[in-house]
């Protein structure tokens, strides 16, 4: 998959809100809360809304009339796609069905899929990998997101899309889910006196990025995006960071003695997981603003009660 497309314009709509599916997680939350003071009009979507899709499989008004999709929802964490199939193919059925159903619209929404660096980056050669980089989805997670990018890329021109692969995402509200999300695991288990539990490597490298960055993004992207020169685009720090150096920020930002036990690694974990962002930077204008000890800080903060998330 190159990342790439022709750039034949397209009528543009006239402005429409955007729709975030996905809005009651970390980023759909953050994303909507840029968004209302920014002023932008939207439609939040969380699993408590009436579905998307209607049973004849025609799109529901908050669908049908989107100018933008932000596609954030899952319920597939790198551990869960390991042992329950099950929801990684609940979680394709239900995007297939979107795409489908917006296939019988005759203008329809530039589709933003978030997924994941995982599809191309865990070659373990600890070099960041650009967005034409080969697929070597090495985990269930990795492979269900990259079946996802592609279901949507297929559907071009009839459907637009684009495809943000992004890092690991942090910040205040991260929900404690089993194999996903070490700083918040991390963060949590300090707050409460508990050991923070470290799997594999402590020179296991990653890519942290401040949710607030994340959806600054996402915000960024309207219908017009669609006419840009590329489908896929690397969300990241650009700053590689190792488990241990993220221990050592931890131990100073909560100012806490901190017992760490020493776990092997699990059959998903790769050594790597690194993204060059250069296209973000030239085309979308978009970088990361906040370093690492900064949000780590306000993630804390927020987490413990001590004074403003953001």
């Amino acid at each position: 998959m190159s990342g790439t497309r022709n750039t034949a314009a397209r009528t543009a709509p006239a402005r429409r809100p955007a729709l975030v599916v996905g809005a009651g997680g970390l980023i759909g939350r953050a994303l909507c809360e840029r968004m209302r003071a920014a002023g932008t009009e939207f439609v939040a979507a969380t699993r408590d809304t009436p579905p998307l899709v209607r049973p004849d499989g025609t799109p529901a008004a908050a669908l049908r009339t989107a100018g933008v999709v932000h596609h954030l929802a899952t319920s597939v964490t790198p551990g869960l796609a390991e042992t329950r199939p099950e929801h990684v193919a609940a979680d394709h059925e239900t995007f297939v069905r979107m795409l489908d159903a917006l296939s019988t619209v005759e203008n329809p929404p530039l589709v933003v899929l978030t997924s994941t660096g995982l599809t191309v980056s865990e070659s373990g050669d600890g070099l960041p990998c650009a967005e034409d980089a080969q697929a070597l989805p090495k985990s269930a997670y990795a492979r269900a997101k990259l079946a996802l990018e592609r279901e949507l890329l297929s559907r071009a021109p009839l459907v637009p899309g684009m495809v943000l692969r992004m890092t690991n995402v942090y910040g205040p509200g991260h929900a404690l889910r089993g194999g996903y999300g070490v700083v918040a695991h991390w963060l949590a288990a300090a707050a409460e006196g508990r050991p923070l539990e470290l799997w594999g490597d402590p020179d296991t490298t990653r890519d942290y990025l401040y949710v607030d960055d994340a959806a600054a993004a996402l915000a960024g992207l309207g219908p017009e995006a669609a006419d840009l020169p590329f489908e896929v685009v690397n969300i990241a720090s650009g700053e590689a960071t190792t488990l241990g150096r993220l221990l050592g920020v931890i131990r100073e930002v909560t100012d806490r003695e901190l017992t760490v036990r020493l776990r092997p690694a699990r059959g998903f974990d790769q050594p790597a997981n690194l993204l060059d962002v250069d296209r973000a930077h030239r085309f979308l204008g978009w970088r990361a603003r906040t370093p690492l000890a900064v949000g780590l800080e306000r993630t804390w903060r927020a987490l413990t009660g001590a004074g403003a998330a953001r």
